[in-house]
């Protein structure tokens, strides 16, 4: 019962990419560059927020958090119905990967209690001491995924009969 918290912080992303059918590789490259986006804006997108919010501590907090997810949701929303149904299973797997690296990234920026609520559980300290293997096996999934699943095979899409 401890893990509920990152079990709904993981499994949201996973059932709205899927619920949506929206592509998981890009929406797992989205959030890529949603981390990217913290990384390189986190702190001016905190003083635009400190000056239009009264608390700064929180404010930063959520400016950095809508940073970083911005990017995948407009993807999960854009992408919508991108993915057909046989590929589905496929999809799976990047969809995964955006839960896992979406908590990992996301937890840390969270206020004070939910992240606490979430870094005290069994399952956060080993997500963490992973995170290393999470995201080198996500980032190698979501490209295999995403490279076969656009993939056009040479000289099948030639019309028959006139050339």
């Amino acid at each position: 019962m401890q893990n509920l918290a990152l079990l709904i912080a993981i499994g949201i992303p996973v059932l709205l990419i899927l619920l949506l059918r929206s592509h998981g590789a890009i929406v797992f490259l989205s959030l890529c560059a949603g981390s990217l986006l913290v990384l390189y804006y986190g702190n001016d997108a905190s003083i635009v927020g400190n000056v239009i919010g009264n608390n700064s501590f929180a404010v930063s907090q959520y400016s950095q958090l809508t940073l970083l997810l911005l990017p995948a949701t407009l993807s999960l929303v854009i992408l919508k119905g991108s993915m057909a149904g046989g590929k589905m299973l496929f999809n799976l797997i990047p969809a995964i990967a955006v839960g896992l690296v979406a908590a990992l990234l996301a937890v840390p920026l969270l206020p004070y209690g939910a992240h606490n609520a979430i870094t005290s559980t069994s399952g956060w300290k080993l997500l963490e001491h992973n995170q290393q293997l999470v995201v080198g096996a996500s980032v190698l999934a979501s490209l295999v995924v995403l490279w076969f699943s656009h993939y056009k095979h040479p000289g099948h899409h030639r019309k028959h009969g006139k050339h």
